[in-house]
């Protein structure tokens, strides 16, 4: 049996509007860039410090990955 693949609805954190998978981490509403939660994976701001959801450290998680 095919798996089916469930698709993740995105909002932008800053305007609430639903960015299309083809275009994030760009909101084409608004015109900013967002993140995902390394933890969670709900769409931040770019410049949060922590995840507004589950409290992760994102500048330590986005540090991980340099």
């Amino acid at each position: 049996m095919a798996e089916k693949k469930v698709r993740e609805h995105r909002h932008c954190p800053f305007c609430d509007e639903e960015i299309s998978e083809a275009s994030f981490p760009y909101c084409e509403a608004c015109g900013l860039s967002v993140l995902t939660c390394p933890s969670c994976g709900i769409s931040v701001a770019r410049d949060s410090v922590e995840c507004p959801n589950c409290h992760a450290n994102l500048k330590e998680a986005s540090n991980k990955g340099d």
